[in-house]
């Protein structure tokens, strides 16, 4: 992929503090996004907030910002460094879902940035459901029977519809899958769903 030349300064989001038995594959992504951006001649600004990331590293990016990642944080940050573009691939789901809120309240395109790796349509349609069974149809990929619910009695009544097990429970909004599950009963189903809808950005 050639170089983008309109670029000068771009933000790199990390995935914030990593939890036992959790991967780290984000702070390698991150760390070889930051060194090839640079080795690219472009100005990184980083911004995670775990301390204890190779990322973080004052020798790794440009400028290093241990901060928590919340949008206004990441707002407030871009107001002063005034990048060109967003880089939220590379921080996981939490990146993900800082990136989409910010460009939908319109917050990226007011300061100039542009998302970049993953565009705000892509990443709407790799996470809301009905978007991503659309994208299949459209492509005659086959698909699983599939019901989108927004509380537990819609899970229950999505099951007595589906009318066999097992039942494959996936959050809307949750790429890495937290909150979803296989169910192979009911009682196994009401558990997996309560932390789908708790874990899941619908409703």
């Amino acid at each position: 992929m050639p170089r983008r030349e309109d670029l000068e300064t771009i933000l790199v989001l990390g995935s914030g503090p990593i939890k036992i038995g959790q991967a780290a594959e984000f702070d390698f992504s991150g760390s070889q996004a930051v060194q090839a951006l640079r080795e690219d001649g472009y100005k990184v600004i980083l911004v995670n907030s775990n301390p204890a990331t190779i990322q973080n590293d004052p020798e790794m990016a440009d400028k290093v910002y241990i901060e928590p990642l919340l949008p206004d944080t990441i707002k407030r940050i871009i107001e002063i460094e005034r990048p060109d573009a967003l880089l939220a691939g590379m921080g996981g789901q939490t990146a993900l879902n800082i990136a989409s809120d910010l460009a939908h309240a319109g917050v990226l395109d007011e300061l100039g940035v542009e998302l970049i790796g993953s565009d705000l349509d892509a990443i709407d349609k790799a996470e809301d459901r009905d978007l991503f069974n659309k994208v299949c149809l459209e492509i005659d990929l086959p698909i699983s029977n599939a019901i989108a619910c927004n509380s537990m009695d819609d899970v229950l009544s999505a099951a007595d519809e589906i009318g066999s097990w097992p039942i494959l429970i996936r959050p809307a909004f949750t790429l890495g899958g937290l909150g979803g599950g296989i169910a192979w009963n009911t009682g196994e189903l009401v558990e997996i769903a309560i932390l789908g809808l708790r874990n899941s950005r619908i409703g």
